[in-house]
């Protein structure tokens, strides 16, 4: 009986020991998921108090930089309006004979551009004769001649421009004033002649022959 009563004390203590060492691990165990899940918790909750005040911190500076570029795009505006001019208008000769002229408005306000063009037409002048080539190139073409002067000669600005090599620039002129015709020699190299003899001024009649240097022309009086 005295045997049996140590082997009870000693089964009893031994199973006391083992229980006592589960509590520990059991412990333990639970202490290190709890620190296992308090590391998963805070990271979670740090990440996400990240990404609201990246949210937060993104909308003023988006906002900061459209204010930015809105003052800075004023100036530039306001620049560009300066330095617009607005075109000079342009006279461009039309196939009637007219003239045209163009010119070119700008809206300073709004930055749309407004052109109008504005025709003046200038009617062809009275005819009041013509003097016709007889020889050379120009053989058989007509000139009108006009109320005025009527400068005959080899220079592009003339009014009968003629291409006898022999004439001078300006070579002569033929009026028309107070219903007369009268032939003027511009003091050329070459000499005026009308009907074969030299003049310097001389009153032209329907039909008189009129030679410059080398070039022969008829003369035809309307009136």
């Amino acid at each position: 009986m005295v045997w049996d009563f140590f082997a009870n004390l000693g089964r009893q203590r031994v199973n006391a020991a083992k229980a006592k060492v589960k509590g520990k691990v059991s412990g333990a165990q639970a202490r290190v998921k709890s620190k296992a899940a308090a590391k998963v918790n805070n990271s979670i909750d740090g990440a996400g108090k990240k990404a609201k005040a990246k949210a937060k911190g993104a909308v003023p500076k988006k906002k900061k930089k459209a204010e930015k570029e809105a003052v800075s795009a004023k100036p530039a505006k306001t620049k560009a309006a300066k330095l617009k001019k607005p075109a000079k208008p342009k006279k461009v000769a039309n196939q009637g004979g007219g003239v045209e002229k163009v010119s070119h408005e700008e809206d300073a306000n709004f930055g749309d551009k407004t052109q109008f063009i504005q025709v003046i037409e200038e009617g062809p002048k009275e005819c009041v004769g013509w003097v016709v080539v007889l020889n050379g190139g120009l053989k058989g073409q007509d000139f009108r001649l006009t109320p005025g002067k009527n400068v005959l000669g080899t220079a592009a600005d003339c009014d009968v421009v003629l291409t006898d090599q022999f004439l001078s620039g300006r070579h002569a002129v033929i009026r028309y004033e107070e219903s007369r015709f009268t032939l003027v020699d511009l003091d050329s190299t070459n000499g005026t002649f009308v009907n074969d003899e030299r003049v310097t001024k001389e009153e032209l009649i329907d039909n008189d022959r009129i030679r410059l240097a080398r070039s022969e022309l008829k003369f035809k009086a309307l009136y």
